[in-house]
């Protein structure tokens, strides 16, 4: 009897099986707490994944024009639908967004609410609520919360998820593709300017050549290889990179004489010798149509080549500038001058053989009134001259139009007057020429890109650049008039070389009113 308990006693038969009871209650818990832990994180990618979606549905709503609000919050709620498979609170499948009620009758101004299912921001870091519509540059969407009640972790205490919500934070990215990489400072480094009030006035765009930006200095935005890029300012259709709107670019001052060659071709003027060797030689084919127009103060023989020479006493019979006695230069201002009073001084010569659009007058050295924007000028210019000389028995004088008086119009009227009408200079009898109609690229372009109308960028923090060591921010877009070539070495009398002469035609809609570029709007998540 002893014997058999001592045996009973040592003996170890089975005991596994008590361990595994013992442990049985931890494995369960381990793998309910997986399977529950698995089925929440699944369920918050879910909710995740419906708040980006809704988000960029709304971003694709910030237009800025009227209803965007109303769209937004719509396009976030119903554009895109979104669906939880491991919520099982009862609620369904669809994940849903409240409404958010922010949004004015009119659909453009917003009410901001903290706890409201959508809102909009002016910044990235949502800071700043926006006020209106035309201030959502940013829209954040938060998702109705939803639960996952649990299976198996009861037996350890937990029920459920809790409530679990998602929010993301997206902007509408606006890329503007084949425009001019142009940027300009505007007058007094304001970023408020109204462009449109200063329409038909002159720009002496002057390269930027120092650390500081100044008020009519001009650079390149975006390019990495500055002179190339400018290079293809030359072409109808040009391989830019596309410049996104609304965020910061590098900026390159760069050199101008590339842009200049590139933008002479508008003016039937390319820079080359018969394209041998010179990175314009796709302009002497169809790539680089001049404009409808190209009546400029330059001249040259026929037959000659269709390049640029640097003075007027060299032997190359290329486009070039009249000798000095035969210019147009202005004599000093008088307070008898009116808007069609002729200003040629005559002590020069008779009449200049050939006449572009002039400058504004203040920008003349020789008139003796200096304009009080600097490189900006007031927009009144040689009218009387230019008119007299090319239009004489046929000056527009409209009372209802200011666009079609001459006293009134701007040279970006006069030049669209012009081609409507066919109103071009003649060439004259001279052996050097002046030429209106192209007769170096007879390439007629594409009528609804105007070669020499311009979309220029305008910077909103020319104060705070240095060189190009900052980024430049954009700040508005000005469509501009080319109204003469540029000139290097300078005609000079006001001219000092190596400038752009623009005037300002109004503000555009980024990519808007213009054929030359695409725009291209595309959402992106923030956060």
């Amino acid at each position: 009897m002893l014997r058999t308990l001592k045996r009973l006693g040592s003996d170890e038969t089975a005991a596994t099986a008590s361990v595994v009871a013992l442990s049985l209650v931890g494995l369960i818990t381990a793998g309910g707490l997986a399977f529950d832990y698995a089925r929440m994180a699944t369920l918050d990618t879910e909710l995740q994944n419906a708040a980006d979606q809704a988000a960029l549905a709304a971003a694709s709503q910030l237009d800025g024009e009227a209803g965007a609000c109303t769209r937004a919050v719509a396009a976030a709620r119903e554009v895109v639908t979104n669906q939880t498979r491991m919520a099982n609170d009862g609620d369904g499948l669809p994940v849903t967004i409240a409404d958010s009620g922010v949004c004015d009758s009119d659909g453009e101004g917003i009410t901001d609410d903290d706890a409201a299912s959508v809102r909009f921001f002016l910044d990235k870091r949502a800071e700043t609520p926006a006020e209106n519509v035309t201030e959502a540059r940013y829209v954040q969407v938060t998702v109705d919360s939803r639960r996952a009640n649990y299976a198996l972790t009861p037996i350890v205490g937990l029920l459920s998820s809790g409530d679990l919500s998602a929010r993301a934070r997206a902007g509408l990215g606006t890329a503007l593709c084949k425009v001019p990489p142009l940027m300009i400072c505007p007058p007094s480094g304001s970023a408020s300017t109204d462009w449109n009030a200063l329409r038909g006035v002159g720009i002496r765009a002057v390269s930027n050549t120092g650390p500081n930006w100044a008020p009519g200095a001009f650079g390149f935005i975006g390019p990495n290889d500055a002179g190339s890029t400018q290079i293809g300012m030359a072409f109808e259709n040009p391989v830019f990179q596309c410049q996104e709107i609304n965020s910061e670019q590098p900026v390159d001052a760069g050199q101008p004489a590339p842009a200049i060659v590139a933008l002479n071709t508008r003016f039937d003027m390319y820079g080359m010798s018969g394209g041998a060797g010179n990175v314009l030689t796709p302009c002497l084919g169809s790539s680089c149509p001049p404009a409808l127009n190209v009546t400029k103060d330059y001249i040259k023989k026929d037959g000659a080549s269709c390049g640029v020479r640097n003075g007027h006493n060299d032997s190359n019979d290329a486009w070039h500038l009249p000798d000095a006695t035969q210019r147009f230069w202005p004599r000093a201002k008088l307070a008898t001058d009116t808007a069609l009073t002729p200003i040629h001084d005559t002590s020069r010569s008779s009449a200049p053989q050939a006449m572009g659009l002039p400058r504004d007058n203040c920008h003349y050295t020789s008139y003796n009134s200096a304009c009080t924007g600097g490189r900006f000028g007031n927009g009144a210019w040689a009218r009387g001259d230019y008119f007299n000389k090319y239009h004489a028995g046929r000056i527009p004088t409209s009372s209802t139009d200011p666009s079609r008086n001459a006293a009134t119009m701007t040279r970006y009227e006069t030049y669209l007057w012009e081609i409507e009408n066919s109103y071009f200079a003649p060439a004259g009898s001279a052996t050097d020429k002046q030429h209106s109609q192209p007769v170096c690229n007879m390439t007629t372009p594409d009528p609804a890109r105007d070669r020499r109308v311009l979309q220029v960028a305008v910077a909103s923090n020319c104060s705070s650049l240095r060189g190009s060591s900052r980024p430049v921010e954009v700040g508005k877009w000005v469509n501009m008039f080319l109204v003469e070539p540029g000139s290097s070495p300078a005609r000079g009398n006001g001219d000092g070389g190596n400038e752009i002469y623009l005037e300002v035609i109004g503000e555009v809609e980024a990519g808007g009113a213009s054929a030359q570029v695409i725009r291209r709007d595309t959402p992106f998540l923030v956060r």
